[in-house]
């Protein structure tokens, strides 16, 4: 429904139902219970000031020459939103339901499906490059064997798109190491956890009072140990960067824009080696008829090779690595702080933040343990502080 769209413009919330009840019926989701499947829905978070916030009229015209070409990749294609930006799973809670789930808590439980369909996404997009990748790396080989490649220029050209892919494939498990690791620390270590401790805190209730409080409690809990509340409570004009959770969301900033440049790029070189592929096809069957094959050079032999070894798709895969590095090295910083510095925090009247987090040290100590499990960035942090 989304692919290829870069506006929520042609979207509705109708089309958007039928999308999730076909989810619902071809996944494990159909076994859930009638009531829960009833009260599902999913709407488009569109802001008052955006100018797509009627979702009307058809989705962008597309270019003849898109087919025809390969596109440049333009950076400023990663900050373009999509629909999968505005798109959010809603519940429709029954009385007297609503009295425990109340509004604030269903926010909270939006902020927390965001966070995680992000990272749903985002391991989404990896994993779908990966299978463009091997598709790629398998037409390249295809064109090599044919010998798309002879020109000691291409040559040249295909050696270096090699080195491309190869770089791309590094920095991709990288990524997909730290979001596979986030995923099972909020799975197991927060969400399991909290609901365990809920269960046990509504069991022992004596009033209504007393479930809504122990309900606000763990969804307290749960948004602290997801990262997404900062503990420090100083100047409220300090900006998010210098927080675990701005540079939480920094990190899946880059790797979601990282994960759109591959997918362009992917596409891209797929179109482009198919292309090619036809071209020796057809010079092969006027040859098989007694014809010449080719009376002229064929513009798209070796055309993806070039595309390929740009050196701007270098230099972006470079500086990728080297923000998402930083982004990465300032979080475990952060992470290490509030993990080691537990044991000197000396205060007889804690608030709720300070004993949810202390409580909570040994799960983010496991959580820093597994994102730097060979001392890579502990080392570059020493290293940064001698250079300094």
């Amino acid at each position: 429904e989304f692919r290829g769209r870069t506006s929520t413009a042609g979207i509705y919330t109708h089309t958007l139902s039928g999308v999730l009840e076909m989810a619902l019926r071809t996944t494990n989701a159909r076994f859930l219970p009638q009531y829960v499947l009833r009260n599902l829905g999913v709407r488009l978070m569109i802001d008052h000031n955006d100018p797509d916030r009627y979702w009307m009229g058809p989705p962008p015209k597309k270019n003849d020459d898109d087919d025809n070409d390969i596109i440049p990749w333009d950076d400023d294609e990663s900050f373009i939103k999509d629909p999968w930006d505005y798109v959010c799973l809603e519940y429709n809670i029954d009385s007297p339901l609503d009295a425990v789930v109340h509004n604030s808590a269903m926010e909270t439980y939006h902020q927390m499906f965001l966070f995680l369909f992000r990272l749903k996404r985002i391991e989404w997009t990896m994993n779908n490059s990966w299978r463009q990748s091997t598709e790629l790396n398998h037409a390249i080989l295809i064109e090599n064997k044919a010998g798309g490649i002879e020109a000691p220029n291409v040559r040249a050209a295909a050696e270096k798109s090699s080195f491309l892919l190869r770089r791309i494939a590094t920095i991709r498990q990288t990524m997909l190491h730290f979001i596979s690791n986030l995923q099972n620390y909020l799975m197991f270590e927060v969400l399991e956890g909290g609901w365990d401790t809920l269960i046990r805190s509504i069991e022992m209730s004596r009033s209504l009072d007393d479930v809504i409080y122990a309900h606000d409690t763990y969804l307290n809990e749960i948004v602290l140990k997801s990262l997404l509340s900062d503990t420090d409570e100083g100047n409220e004009e300090e900006t998010k960067s210098n927080t675990v959770e701005g540079q939480l969301l920094k990190i899946l900033s880059i790797a979601l824009k990282f994960g759109k440049f591959q997918d362009h790029i992917f596409t891209n070189s797929l179109r482009g080696l198919e292309r090619a592929a036809k071209s020796r096809k057809a010079a092969q069957y006027r040859s098989e008829k007694g014809t010449w094959g080719r009376t002229t050079t064929d513009e798209n032999e070796g055309k993806v090779f070039y595309y390929l070894a740009d050196s701007n798709l270098f230099q972006y895969v470079d500086q990728t690595a080297k923000e998402f590095d930083k982004a990465l090295s300032d979080l475990l910083k952060l992470l290490r702080k509030q993990v080691y510095d537990a044991n000197h925090v000396v205060d007889e009247k804690e608030d709720g933040t300070t004993y949810v987090l202390k409580n909570n040290y040994d799960a983010l100590g496991f959580l820093l343990f597994r994102l730097d499990f060979s001392g890579y960035y502990a080392r570059q942090a020493k290293s940064g502080k001698k250079n300094k």
